[in-house]
């Protein structure tokens, strides 16, 4: 739930308590996660929505439970903030002075950049009173919100570096967090208010480090680290245990994460470049590089090791995606895609991920298929699979846990043979998650 900036669009269009990361995946020397077989990439079952689509140039959409926030630019020299309402299936506009963007949503309320003649200001809309507060002083843009805390930048003028400021919402107090003399960009906040991260960099958006301050027993944020310094890291987002970036090596951008209280950095291996990163629970949502190099949505879910593909619109560029998961049993998916006429348009998504133990099995079946192995070598780990499902369809747990662990034996005893390291470590990964799932001993 953080606002990017309006010309990047333009110019380009955790504690150690969080039981829901399965151990296999926070435990892996190399902190790479391998890429699934494009074949095993499955499209994610939901629902799209036209948010707002033709009538000028709509970007920077934030969702937050039923409330998506985005610019809406008429062309015509004015520029709003509207937000629309899932549950009710409705559009309204944000008073403000027409030249308003950049905004980011909690659900109750929505943050944003006024411009003006005397410098740019942050603004906090309360959508149950239609009331909105101004916040700071002029020189100030780029806010997100999250608990009591809006975090924004500060003080970027030609003379002055922009640094990452919070303000507290329950006392009225401001703080400085990033303490440097170099330009920070990107602000993001925990839905609890508790995490802030942010990037610091050396030019122009360009060879940045990854911050992050997070609150002491006191509820005051000073605990300030660096939480990635190698390559060029950009957009960073918390969910309040995890904090999720973008970062080029190597020539690439790759999908990076790490607790917040620092732990192995975990790298999802895709082919192509990934942007734009969020996390909302459990998912991930970004944007990858596909076949025709055009961008297309995913979601990574942390949980299940599982990658689904979300929109496949050749030669079409979506874009500046968030997500948000858990909202009365719906997730959401808000993101902007080119319209018609060289415009942008925002849509969103409705979706619902099934991860009961059978439908996690038949998955796993799909995934041994999509091998083309041989067939004494297919037939024995589908067999497994096929016992597996049916000690839990006859509610036998003792002994589906059994063929699970058989399973992940004879998937380790090919590595090297007749499977690769990386299929081996797919395989058992997500066996392993099954049986966690199964509360297997």
């Amino acid at each position: 739930m953080r606002s990017r900036t309006f010309i990047a669009l333009l110019l380009a269009v955790v504690l150690t308590s969080f039981t829901a990361i399965p151990t296999s995946l926070a435990a892996h020397s190399n902190g790479q996660q391998p890429a699934p077989a494009a074949t095993t990439i499955p499209m994610l079952p939901g629902t799209s929505v036209p948010i707002k689509v033709g009538g000028g140039n709509q970007v920077n959409p934030s969702v937050a439970c039923n409330i998506a926030s985005y610019t809406d630019d008429d062309f015509e020299g004015s520029s709003t903030i509207r937000y629309f309402d899932f549950a009710t299936n409705t559009e309204h506009i944000v008073p403000g002075n027409g030249l308003d963007r950049l905004s980011d949503t909690d659900g109750q309320r929505i943050v944003f950049t006024e411009l003006g003649a005397t410098g740019d200001h942050n603004a906090i809309y309360d959508i149950a009173t239609q009331t909105t507060t101004f916040i700071g002083g002029p020189g100030n843009s780029d806010p997100a919100i999250g608990g009591n805390i809006v975090a924004f930048r500060t003080g970027d003028t030609p003379h002055q570096n922009g640094e990452i400021q919070i303000y507290d919402r329950s006392t009225g107090g401001y703080n400085v967090v990033s303490f440097n003399d170099l330009k920070d960009f990107w602000p993001a906040v925990s839905p609890d208010g508790n995490v802030v991260v942010w990037a610091t960099c050396q030019a122009e958006r360009l060879g940045c480090s990854i911050y992050s301050a997070t609150k002491s027993s006191d509820g005051t944020l000073i605990f300030t680290r660096p939480v990635s310094t190698t390559g060029n890291n950009a957009y960073p987002d918390t969910n309040g245990q995890l904090i999720v970036y973008t970062s080029e090596r190597n020539g690439e951008n790759d999908i990076y994460w790490q607790r917040v209280g620092g732990s192995t950095e975990m790298r999802l291996a895709l082919p192509g470049d990934q942007r734009d990163a969020r996390i909302s629970g459990n998912l991930i949502v970004f944007e990858s590089q596909v076949a025709d190099l055009s961008y297309d949505v995913f979601v990574y879910d942390l949980k299940t090791a599982r990658l689904y593909q979300v929109t496949n619109t050749p030669d079409v560029d979506e874009s500046l995606s968030d997500i948000v998961t858990g909202c009365d049993g719906t997730n959401r998916i808000v993101y902007a895609k080119p319209g018609t006429f060289g415009d942008f348009d925002v849509w969103g998504f409705n979706f619902q991920l099934n991860d009961s133990v059978p439908d996690q099995l038949n998955d796993l079946t799909a995934l041994v298929l999509s091998f083309n192995l041989h067939d004494g070598t297919e037939n024995s780990l589908i067999s497994k699979l096929q016992d597996a499902l049916a000690a839990v369809n006859s509610s036998n747990t003792a002994t589906a846990c059994d063929s699970l662990t058989a399973f992940i034996n004879a998937s380790q005893a090919q590595s090297g043979k007749k499977l690769t390291a990386a299929q081996v470590k797919q395989l058992v990964d997500s066996a392993t998650q099954v049986k966690a799932d199964l509360g297997c001993q």
